[in-house]
Parts: C-alpha cells; sequence; structure tokens
C-alpha cells in the first residue's frame, strides 16, 4: 500500500477513535471525521463506504489483533500471560479506554466478550480436554464477566494500578479457578439422588 494511502487511512481512524472520546457515535458526522483528519471528503470516501463502515472495520482490525497477541502469550503462565494482556491494554488505552466505556460503542464490546469467551474456552479445553465440563456455560460465565468487568473497571479509573500489580492480582486468581476445573469434571449428584429416603 502507498505510504500516503496508508498515512490518510490512520489518520481517518485516529480522527474517529479521538471523537469518539467527545461524543456518542450517533453524533459523530463524516464532516467531523474530514475535519479531525485533515483530509477531504473524497478521501474519506476512497477508504470507507460511510461511518459505519469505519466503524467496523476498526473494531474488526482491533479484535483480529488482539486474538493474534493472545494467541501468541497463550503458552505463558497465567501471571506473565495477564500481565502482557493488560500491558496490551495500556499500550492502547486511548482505542481501548474509549470503545470499552460508555462513551464508546457497545457492539464493540460484544465483539471483546466474545473474543474473551473464545480464549478462556481454549484454555478449558487445554486444562480438561475435549469433552465439556458440567455447566461449563456457567463457569465461562463468571470467568469471562469477572475478567471483563475489571478491565473496564481499570481502563474507566485511569489504569490506577501497573499491569504487573493487576497480573499478580487478577493473573493469580484467574490460575486458582483454572487449578479447580479438572474437580468439576464429574457432575455432581442431584439432590433426589443425595436425599435419604425415609424409613417407614
Amino acid at each position: 500500500m502507498d505510504r500516503r494511502v496508508q498515512k490518510s487511512r490512520q489518520a481517518i481512524r485516529d480522527a474517529f477513535v479521538a471523537l469518539m472520546k467527545e461524543k456518542d457515535f450517533d453524533h459523530i458526522t463524516v464532516q467531523d471525521i474530514t475535519e479531525r483528519a485533515n483530509v477531504s471528503r473524497k478521501t474519506f470516501y476512497l477508504h470507507f463506504l460511510d461511518k459505519y463502515d469505519l466503524l467496523d472495520r476498526v473494531m474488526e482490525d482491533a479484535i483480529r489483533d488482539m486474538d493474534e497477541f493472545g494467541q501468541c502469550v497463550s503458552e505463558l503462565d497465567w501471571v506473565p500471560a495477564t500481565e502482557q494482556c493488560f500491558q496490551y491494554l495500556a499500550d492502547r488505552y486511548d482505542f481501548f479506554g474509549t470503545m470499552l466505556t460508555q462513551a464508546g460503542a457497545p457492539y464493540f464490546r460484544r465483539r471483546y466478550v466474545e473474543s474473551c469467551k473464545a480464549s478462556f474456552t481454549r484454555e478449558i479445553r487445554r486444562v480438561v480436554g475435549r469433552d465439556p465440563l458440567p455447566e461449563e456455560d456457567a463457569i465461562l460465565q463468571f470467568v469471562v464477566n469477572a475478567y471483563v468487568g475489571t478491565v473496564e473497571w481499570w481502563l474507566q479509573e485511569g489504569m490506577p494500578y501497573p499491569p504487573r500489580v493487576m497480573a499478580d492480582r487478577i493473573g493469580r486468581m484467574l490460575e486458582s479457578v483454572y487449578t479447580q476445573l479438572p474437580s468439576l469434571a464429574e457432575k455432581p449428584a442431584s439432590p433426589r439422588e443425595t436425599s435419604q429416603v425415609r424409613p417407614a
């Protein structure tokens, strides 16, 4: 890709993310974006169909890059892997701090949750094998929402603790949860099965 073309596209994306900090997506216009990026409307439409196309591409590129990064750190132990993940978010604070807050796009949060769920599911398979755990969906809901909620809080509060500290706390808790997974492989007996028969 021509460097000038690449520079224009990046300027449009950067301007869009900056505007998302200031106003809701519905109130952002193509004119707002081109003025902030210092490009013409013609240049904008050479790259994107409209602002919705721009939003879709920005989100999908971010999720793809994050998924690729997740694959790279998946072989690490929980604490160093979690530190790498929080550092990844910190290095891209302007983007994730916008897109995962109320000022961002709700659709991006859903895609982020789906990405985290896929990563945690792969880790379950690695720990307990191919067969699903009993009530695995409930376990995933707990882990994913706890992690995503913590990430959102951390970003909204301006990253009050460094990635190393977050990893030491959150990574160790995640490790503890996953260490217990093999013990959950056997489905617990139902109340009917454990109740004693009353004597006649």
